[in-house]
């Protein structure tokens, strides 16, 4: 008896494993998509948005590139769940830190610049453990480990040079250009004897990125360089958004740049002073509003830090497929 009761046990034990009934269920695919979107209306090269900014002015747009960081989904029991990304050019994996660049640029129509391309990318692909996500939870932006690093010769995604931040010697996280018809009427500060002049340019510029970025020394006055050689820097305004979706559900809902919000309350046709729109220099005066639809502290004093994590953000939402 004891000779054909063994077998049959193992027989049993095979078919439990082999219909799920032990073992570890397998980590399951997701592919997180992004689009841009004024209000419900999508947002393409060559075809003008309707109503943008506090004048309501009709826009095209020139750039609308940004990076995702941190990307996570979060699971019925509230806890956020770090999506482990595929290896592509689109987006990397370092140590801890996963970084993606979604590019909704095609260089057609009015986005025909020399720095745009005809790649494009809308999606982050990779992996979470089975089971039911709810919510999703990222930031947009580049990891301070990673903002620094070179770009030429780089790592792609972030070697991309049209993301360069060269006055900050980092990246851009965002960078979202609108050509208003009409233009952008900009005021040139006085110098000296030269009076005050207004001039129109084509542009007005959105470029989220960290400020206030100075390279480490040591005691000696040698610059600090990490473990790959690139220069260390610290940011006093770090200027990373955080967002995060309540209800999410990857395999129906799409995340959604609106950038009618975005520029919402923001005269695009008028330039104070500073950088052509708003580049997040603590004294740019475009930059206020812009920065209140991020939930980003801002102005003197600020720390660059997400306002209570971003939860009263409204410029990302979930959206039908």
């Amino acid at each position: 008896m004891k000779k054909i009761l063994i077998p049959l046990l193992s027989l049993v034990g095979a078919a439990l494993v082999a219909c799920g009934g032990g073992g570890t269920a397998p980590d399951k695919a997701v592919t997180i998509t992004f689009a841009a979107q004024n209000g419900s209306t999508p947002v393409a090269c060559g075809t003008a948005l309707a109503g943008m900014g506090s004048t309501k002015v009709s826009a095209n747009v020139q750039d609308l590139r940004f990076y995702i960081t941190n990307l996570s989904l979060v699971n019925s029991a509230g806890q956020a769940v770090p999506v482990k990304l595929n290896a592509n050019t689109w987006q990397l994996t370092q140590g801890s830190e996963t970084v993606s660049l979604i590019d909704l640029e095609d260089a057609t129509g009015t986005c025909s610049t020399p720095t745009n391309t005809t790649a494009t990318n809308a999606v982050i692909t990779g992996t979470v453990p089975d089971g039911t996500y709810v919510g999703l939870k990222a930031t947009m932006g580049v990891p301070d480990t990673l903002n620094h690093s070179a770009i030429a010769g780089g790592v792609a995604p972030l070697d991309n040079a049209a993301m360069a931040w060269s006055w900050q010697s980092g990246r851009k996280f965002a960078k979202v250009e609108l050509n208003p018809v009409g233009g952008v009427l900009q005021t040139v500060a006085a110098t000296g004897t030269t009076p005050a002049t207004t001039k129109t340019i084509s542009t007005f510029n959105f470029h989220l990125g960290s400020t206030g970025c100075v390279a480490k020394t040591d005691a000696a006055g040698v610059a600090v360089k990490d473990a790959a050689g690139n220069a260390v820097y610290t940011c006093s305004n770090p200027n990373a958004m955080d967002f995060s979706l309540a209800a999410f559900d990857a395999s129906t809902q799409k995340v959604v740049l609106d950038v009618g919000q975005l520029f919402g309350t923001t005269n695009i046709t008028q330039e104070n002073g500073g950088a052509a729109g708003c580049m997040s220099g603590a004294t740019d005066p475009e930059c206020p509003t812009m920065f209140t639809e991020l939930q980003v502290s801002f102005g003197s004093g600020s720390t660059g830090q997400p306002i209570n994590g971003g939860i009263a953000q409204k410029i990302f939402k979930a959206a039908a497929k």
